[in-house]
């Protein structure tokens, strides 16, 4: 079990770095959390493009099982 959670919050700090990477700041504030492989992400982003970006580089990244999305597009009024 210890070397499940290892696993995720490695995984969980390479998914931060990756996001952070991006250069997209809205990216850099989302919440990862990683359980079992799962993958959650949390928060808001700015365009619908930045959502797909994070699914994107989540899914690349090697020991992502399942990925859920519950990260919002915050809509400018």
């Amino acid at each position: 079990m210890v070397a499940s959670c290892d696993t995720d919050r490695v995984l969980q700090n390479r998914i931060a770095t990756q996001l952070a990477d991006t250069n997209r700041p809205s990216l850099k504030r989302l919440a990862v959390n990683v359980a079992g492989g799962s993958v959650t992400l949390r928060g808001s982003v700015s365009s619908f493009y930045e959502k797909q970006l994070a699914i994107q580089v989540c899914r690349v990244l090697l020991g992502v099982g399942r990925m859920i999305d519950a990260g919002e597009v915050a809509v400018a009024s």
